[in-house]
């Protein structure tokens, strides 16, 4: 079909240069031309005042959306406080007994020990001087604490609660004249009080050291025991005599004795040494003094020993440029490690000569890009320390553990065996036996773990089967030290740092219904994960699953919704307290995320230090404490601490309606690790065998039934293979007559026929 074009037709825009020029007159169709420039410096006027509008209306628009979003958004319910405790106003730091019987708070010159249930003073412990900012308590025995103090001096104290009242221990940074003034940071002792971490810092030369103690539990609660009963029996020898003088006149009250409250002086039965119940003490709970002489009488307790001194590694700025100081090779040769184990790399060969050189070689023969290499950073000094009480496990080098230790059913009584250690913007996690006796600050590990990322956090189960390593670069680790296998890896987010780790009670996590029977070996729980921007994940850590992170709460956007703490509530994992920097107090669902209620001070008051807030909650979950200071005592009476200046205030938790379903749900007992010894296995097995011998009869009786129809299948097989056999065509062979011919030889024929 023809195609026609028309001629002398351009289908190419016209060029640049072609264009026309502005009209002048253009000016009217724009309105901003209508005027004329202003000259300077109006102009710039104008434009600062234009841009200053502009900023404005924006901010104007933000604040108007985020008081739309904050309007539709649901807020939980806030709760006010039920009680005030007036004597507790000059609380510094409030710690909760394990078993929710107490809480001990630190105060200006003592120590305080509180009823949870009836919420009065039971014992007091004071000294002049000491500010105690910092409290843990662990339970060693039947109703009787290890309690673990700091000052704001940097001394650290152990003391003793047990039969109401305070023991005091000892020192471990105490000063001595002429010495050197050592300050003491952090002090943390095993679950149930065997032994003891301190890190020690030397203010003069700048020098921190970790030192781990054993403690003497054993001894402690046997001499508390003999305290007591001869307390007792002198208190049955003083009502005897009371009972034999004359009723009719009462003996004259001491002046200097402070008559104790009627629920303080109720008979308390205590048992202070495991499985014991033989002891029956009644004391008097508010009076710290012995009734004879009237001065403090402390029992004269066992003294602790030092296990072992660890030195922080050198970061890797130093091991990069430090090199073996030996003064010849077969010296540095036989300082540098053998190789069977992986070590920090502390200990090589390299001398610092060799280093030198080989840095020269490196800047002469790349001196033209020197200038762009990046320059190094001065590396901060490792100065917080991180570690865990171990016991047994097969990630333990054989020969570092007690065995009776490892075959221990009761996890309450087996003894820590390995101390896990790392220091902060390291990347090994090193551990140590505390079987060992190491006198020197020369202590190799015994089990070295590097990473590619520093350690940020980390996290040990109640049990300590389980141990979860977090890094800077958003990864987490967890490994199964009872089985001595890693569970797995998981990666949080990119460019994230964990900042906490915590597992749960493994209750409220849900179970793996197919484990090996008769008996459990497995556990699955989870473990809560905190990052530095303040998301909140959760994730099943139980063996065989794959450990996908969940978000509960999303990254924050606001620096005051950051978390500053997140605690799981005792007695009830399924409930978190989180505190954010803002000061708000609140109660989330853990594997939900959302926000139950809030706590709130009254108006009068705010949270105390909410990047280190005062927290704390007694009786399993049931009663929660809040430190909070108020507004303008500060600017009246210049910010001296008083009782006037804050208050603890108590909440019961059981009455915020809120919580009810979480109050009366049901929580049995999960262990995470099953120590089946082999004599249990084969109860085990014998157990199921013989729950099984009903099923016998049934399956005998239909074996017997089955029989007959099998033998008759073997007659008919039998029958069939013998007609088979004599339908079989015979073939009969004769004997070769000529002996000389062989099988194989010339003229060989077999003769045969059918």
């Amino acid at each position: 079909m023809p195609v026609y074009i028309r001629k002398n037709v351009n289908f190419t825009p016209p060029s640049i240069d072609n264009f026309p020029l502005e009209d002048d007159e253009d000016y009217i169709t724009d309105p901003d031309q209508l005027l004329d420039r202003l000259p300077q410096p109006y102009r710039m006027i104008d434009k600062v005042l234009s841009q200053w509008y502009d900023e404005v209306w924006q901010i104007i628009e933000k604040r108007e959306n985020e008081r739309l979003e904050e309007s539709r958004r649901i807020r939980a319910p806030q709760y006010e406080c039920s009680a005030q405790m007036e004597s507790q106003g000059r609380a510094c730091c409030v710690c909760d007994s394990v078993d929710g019987r107490y809480i001990f708070i630190g105060q200006p010159r003592g120590l305080s020990a509180v009823d949870v249930q009836t919420q009065e003073k039971v014992a007091s412990w004071e000294e002049e001087s000491v500010d105690i900012h910092y409290v843990k308590a662990y339970l060693i025995g039947v109703q009787v604490y290890l309690v673990v103090t700091i000052d704001d001096m940097g001394f650290a104290r152990l003391l003793i609660f047990g039969g109401d009242k305070f023991y005091f221990v000892k020192i471990l940074n105490e000063f001595q004249e002429g010495g050197t003034k050592l300050i003491i940071s952090k002090c943390e002792a095993s679950r149930n009080g065997d032994y003891l971490g301190a890190m020690f810092e030397n203010p003069e030369t700048a020098e921190v050291w970790l030192e781990v103690y054993k403690l003497p539990r054993d001894a402690w609660l046997n001499e508390l025991e003999s305290v007591l009963t001869k307390k007792e029996e002198k208190s049955e020898e003083d009502q005897g005599t009371d009972t034999q003088a004359p009723t009719d006149q009462e003996a004259p009250t001491p002046q200097n004795e402070v008559e104790p409250p009627p629920a303080a002086t109720q008979s308390r039965k205590h048992s202070l040494s495991r499985g014991s119940s033989r002891l029956s003490v009644y004391t008097n709970t508010t009076n710290y003094e012995e009734s004879t002489g009237g001065e403090k009488h402390t029992p004269k307790l066992s003294p602790t020993s030092v296990v072992m001194k660890l030195k922080p590694p050198p970061s890797m700025s130093e091991l990069r440029q430090k090199g073996n100081p030996a003064s010849s090779i077969h010296s540095a040769c036989q300082k540098v490690d053998s190789g069977e184990v992986i070590g920090t790399g502390v200990n090589h060969i390299l001398t610092p000569n060799h280093k030198d050189m080989r840095k020269e070689v490196f800047a002469h023969l790349h001196d033209n890009l020197m200038e762009y290499l990046p320059k190094e950073e001065e590396a901060e000094p490792l100065e917080d320390v991180n570690f865990h009480f171990m016991t047994a496990g097969r990630l333990v080098p054989t020969g570092l553990e007690q065995q009776s230790q490892i075959e221990e059913e009761d996890d309450m009584k087996r003894l820590p065996t390995t101390i896990a250690v790392w220091w902060k913007g390291s990347t090994h996690v090193v551990h140590y036996s505390l079987l060992k006796q190491h006198k020197d600050f020369d202590v190799k590990p015994d089990l070295v773990w590097p990473y590619l990322s520093p350690v940020t956090s980390s996290a040990i189960s109640d049990d300590t089967s389980l141990l979860a390593v977090g890094f800077e670069n958003g990864n987490i680790i967890i490994w199964d030290r009872y089985l001595g296998i890693q569970r797995g890896i998981v990666n949080i987010m990119d460019r994230v740092k964990i900042v906490q780790l915590t597992f749960l009670d493994p209750n409220i996590c849900p179970q793996n219904l197919d484990d090996y029977q008769p008996y459990r070996t497995k556990t699955s729980t989870y473990l809560l994960a905190l990052c530095d921007n303040g998301a909140l994940y959760i994730m099943m850590s139980g063996p065989g699953l794959e450990l996908d992170p969940i978000c509960i709460t999303p990254p924050v956007e606001s620096e005051d919704d950051i978390f500053t703490m997140v605690q799981p509530i005792p007695g009830m994992h399924d409930l978190l307290i989180t505190v954010l920097k803002s000061g708000k107090v609140q109660i989330r669902d853990t594997l939900q995320g959302t926000v139950l209620c809030e706590p709130v001070l009254p108006k009068s008051h705010e949270l105390m230090t909410p990047w280190d807030p005062v927290v704390a909650v007694g009786a399993m979950g049931q009663v929660l404490f809040l430190k909070g200071n108020n507004k303008d005592y500060g600017e009246e009476e210049g910010g001296d601490q008083s009782e006037s200046a804050g208050a603890l205030f108590m909440y019961q938790m059981k009455l915020f309606p809120t919580l009810d379903s979480y109050m009366s749900r049901r929580r049995d007992k999960v262990s995470q690790t099953v120590h089946a010894k082999i004599e249990n296995r084969i109860e085990a097995l014998m157990k199921e065998r013989i729950a099984q011998q009903g099923l016998r009869k049934h399956r005998m009786q239909e074996r017997w039934g089955n029989m007959k129809e099998e033998i008759w299948s073997i007659l008919q097989y039998k029958d069939m293979a013998e007609k088979k056999a004599d339908n079989r065509p015979e073939i009969h062979y004769k004997r070769v007559r000529n002996l000389s011919q062989t099988p194989g030889s010339m003229g060989w024929t077999p003769f045969f026929r059918n």
